[in-house]
């Protein structure tokens, strides 16, 4: 349930990126283009394609979750310490909010680390039995 839970809101965030990213790039691009600033459009292009790729990349963590795939589960364990990193980085330049985005993906981190998670992932949380050394 939980898993589902995570992958819905993958997709819906990595939609919601994505979306984000098409506005301003064509925003910037627009508004740049129409007062004669080529650079700016193409910087503003170029920022919103990166936003873009980011929320394709939302889009296939949330289908690859959803799919139980492995490496899906270790992309969501990155992009969410990422996402740590950045919170702590907006907490040290004062930014409260930042403190929303610390929790929620710490607990994703902390939920993704479960040995019942890793276990439908593919990664047992048990140790591997050791095979037995040959007698001489």
């Amino acid at each position: 349930m939980g898993i589902a839970i995570l992958a819905i809101l993958e997709i819906l965030g990595g939609l919601l990126i994505l979306f984000l990213g098409l506005a301003v790039a064509a925003v910037s691009g627009t508004l740049f283009s129409a007062l004669g600033l080529a650079v700016p459009a193409g910087i503003g292009i170029a920022a919103g394609g990166v936003v873009g790729v980011f929320g394709l990349l939302g889009l296939l963590v949330g289908w690859g979750l959803w799919m139980g795939k492995g490496w899906a589960r270790i992309l969501a364990i990155i992009l969410s310490g990422l996402g740590v990193l950045a919170s702590l980085a907006g907490l040290a330049l004062g930014s409260i909010p930042s403190v929303v985005g610390l929790v929620i993906d710490g607990l994703i981190l902390w939920y993704l680390f479960r040995p019942n998670v890793r276990a439908f992932f593919g990664r047992s949380a048990q140790p591997m039995p050791t095979q037995p050394t040959p007698s001489a």
